[in-house]
């Protein structure tokens, strides 16, 4: 758990913290408010991301 501390969502996929912390990981997926311009991933906590934009028009 403590790999997924302040970490983007792409850095953690590379750090492998998906698979070993998959419970903790979905977590910031669910119910996404911004998706990141540069990887496409998104999360409800827009410090998860490279390069956040909201979701919202």
């Amino acid at each position: 758990m403590k790999k997924l501390k302040d970490k983007e969502l792409c850095k953690l996929v590379k750090d492998d913290a998906l698979e070993e912390s998959l419970n903790a990981f979905c977590k910031l997926l669910r119910d996404p408010t911004h998706v990141c311009l540069k990887c496409g991933r998104a999360s409800n906590d827009k410090k998860r991301l490279c390069k956040p934009q909201s979701m919202e028009s």
